[in-house]
C-alpha cells in the first residue's frame, strides 16, 4: 500500500494519502462509502413546638382563640446540578501545548514516578501519522496528557524528555444541539459551520478530545469528503465499525442538504470547501471540544 507523508507539525495536520483500505471512523450514515474506514471524561427541617397553656385553678377556663393552622412546611426542591465543565487545556489567550513523542514508542503511565508504563503508544501510528498528544498539564519532570485510546477522557502522564512540546493557537468547538462547528485561533472565531452530528441512537460522545489524524480518502467525492480527521473520540455504542474501532472522526460529506440533522452514526460531517479549509490549518493536536 503506496502513502505519502508531509508532516508539518507548527502548521497543518499531518497528511496521511492511503490508496487502500486505511480506517475512517464510525460516521457515515448506514451506506456503504468508497472511502476507507478509519482506524482510528441536605437539609432537615426542625421540629414545630407547641405552646404550654396555663390556667388559674380559681378562674373560669376561657374560651381558646381560633388559630389557623399553620401550613405544612416542605422541603424545598434541590436545585438540579449543572452539567460538570470540562478543564479546558488551553490558556486565556487560547493556546494550547501538544507533545510529539520523540522515539519510535511513548510509554505512559498511570502517574509521575510509577514505575511499570499503562500504555506504550506506537510512533509513527499504524497509519504513520507521528505520534502526538494534547497536553493537560505539567508537573515538573513529567506532562499529563489526554490520550486516543478508549475510554473517552482517558489520561495518562508522559516523562518529559519523551517529548517536544509545542504550541498550538488553534482548537474547534462542537455545539451539538445547535449542530455547529467553531474554530478558534487565539480568543479570537475565524470559521462557524453548520454540523450534521449523531443520531439518537448512536450520538455524538460529550467531552474533551483532540486530532489524532487528517486522512485523505480515495474519493474526494464520496460520503467521507476530500478529508477526514480521526480525533482521539470514540463511539460509545458502536465497539467496531467498518473494521476500525469506532473512532470518531470530522469530515466532509456528499450530502450537504443533511446539514443541521442529528443522522450520523456518531461523527461531525461538514460541507467539504469547511473540511478543506480546517485541513489546511489544523495541527495534530489540536483540542476538540464537544459539548451539548
Amino acid at each position: 500500500m503506496s502513502r505519502t507523508r508531509r508532516i508539518l507539525l507548527r502548521g497543518t495536520a499531518t497528511l496521511v494519502v492511503a490508496a487502500a483500505a486505511s480506517a475512517l471512523a464510525a460516521c457515515s450514515s448506514g451506506r456503504k462509502s468508497s472511502a476507507p474506514p478509519h482506524t482510528h471524561a441536605t437539609t432537615t427541617a426542625s421540629p414545630a413546638t407547641t405552646a404550654v397553656e396555663t390556667a388559674r385553678a380559681t378562674a373560669p377556663p376561657k374560651a381558646k382563640p381560633h388559630r389557623r393552622p399553620k401550613p405544612a412546611q416542605t422541603a424545598r426542591p434541590k436545585r438540579q446540578r449543572r452539567a460538570a465543565r470540562y478543564q479546558v487545556p488551553w490558556r486565556a489567550n487560547g493556546v494550547s501545548l501538544v507533545a510529539q513523542a520523540r522515539n519510535r514508542h511513548l510509554a505512559v503511565y498511570a502517574r509521575p514516578h510509577a514505575r511499570h508504563a499503562v500504555v506504550v503508544l506506537r510512533n509513527p501510528d499504524g497509519n504513520g501519522t507521528p505520534r502526538v498528544v494534547l497536553v493537560r498539564s505539567r508537573r515538573g519532570d513529567w506532562v499529563h496528557v489526554y490520550l486516543p485510546t478508549r475510554p473517552n477522557g482517558r489520561t495518562g502522564w508522559v516523562r518529559a524528555h519523551a517529548v517536544r512540546i509545542l504550541r498550538n493557537p488553534y482548537r474547534l468547538v462542537v455545539r451539538l444541539r445547535a449542530h455547529r462547528i467553531v474554530l478558534w485561533k487565539g480568543q479570537h472565531v475565524v470559521l462557524a459551520a453548520k454540523t450534521v452530528v449523531g443520531a439518537a441512537a448512536t450520538p455524538t460522545p460529550l467531552g474533551m478530545y483532540y486530532v489524532v489524524e487528517l486522512l485523505r480518502p480515495p474519493d474526494p467525492n464520496g460520503s467521507y469528503g476530500p478529508y477526514s480527521f480521526g480525533i482521539s473520540a470514540h463511539s460509545n455504542v458502536l465497539k467496531r465499525f467498518a473494521g476500525g474501532d469506532g473512532r470518531v472522526g470530522i469530515h466532509g460529506t456528499n450530502a450537504p442538504w443533511l446539514l443541521g440533522e442529528s443522522v450520523s452514526h456518531g461523527c461531525v460531517r461538514v460541507r467539504n470547501d469547511t473540511i478543506r479549509r480546517l485541513a489546511r490549518v489544523l495541527p495534530l493536536g489540536t483540542p476538540v471540544l464537544i459539548r451539548t
